[in-house]
């Protein structure tokens, strides 16, 4: 019996791959007396060990510059900046790789955070119109098509995770897209997003579930 150690599974001795990450487990050594190498352990230490130091400089940093700004102008402005920064760093690339979050998972923090971001921008600087008229919409249509390419691409089905990881940016496509209409902002970029999100969310639930594409078959002669 071989042992995926990411997916902490067991799996049959005659297949080579993991079929929940695809990790090669070929080479795994679990039933000998001898030890793989390179040992997982030690890789997951060295690996570790990047990580808290990422992290540690990121947080020196940060105090570094908040002490200097206090220090020169006694209030704090430019390192609102740093501090968004330092907490989008640590929520989208330390957390994801200390825990090893799933694809859906990584992808759904990144694009909140991002579009929180974006916003915090637009209201600290006091520039309206391009954040949710443009940005957000534009990122919200990158980060749907993306996330439907990488998962027809890949073939990542695990119940409903990227089921739901398309619904949310879908439903963020429609509050931007109402908020744009009823404030009689600029429309066609939420609108593209909307649409977009939506088709691929309804294209991937279809396709995701054979039942239905089965139904579909059956009843249009497909």
């Amino acid at each position: 019996m071989r042992h995926c150690d990411k997916c902490d599974v067991d799996i049959a001795d005659n297949i080579n791959n993991c079929p929940l990450c695809g990790r090669d487990i070929s080479t795994d050594c679990s039933g000998e007396s001898f030890a793989c190498y390179p040992d997982n352990k030690v890789w997951t230490n060295k690996r570790n060990v990047v990580i808290n130091v990422m992290f540690y400089f990121a947080i020196i940093f940060m105090a570094i510059s908040i002490f200097l700004e206090l220090l020169i102008f006694k209030r704090l402005h430019y390192n609102w900046y740093v501090i968004t920064g330092v907490a989008l760093f640590v929520i989208d690339f330390i957390m994801p790789m200390k825990f090893r979050w799933s694809f859906s998972a990584v992808t759904i923090v990144v694009a909140l955070t991002i579009c929180l971001y974006i916003l915090f921008l637009e209201l600290f600087t006091h520039s309206f119109g391009w954040g949710l008229n443009y940005a957000i919409p534009m990122f919200i249509l990158f980060i749907a098509l993306y996330s439907t390419f990488i998962t027809m691409a890949r073939s990542y089905y695990r119940k409903y995770e990227y089921v739901i990881c398309l619904l949310i940016f879908a439903v963020i496509s429609v509050i931007v897209f109402l908020y744009n209409l009823l404030t009689k902002a600029v429309v066609w970029p939420a609108l593209v997003a909307f649409l977009t999100s939506t088709t691929s969310f309804i294209g991937f639930l279809l396709f995701r579930f054979k039942k239905v594409k089965n139904e579909l078959e059956k009843s249009f002669f497909i």
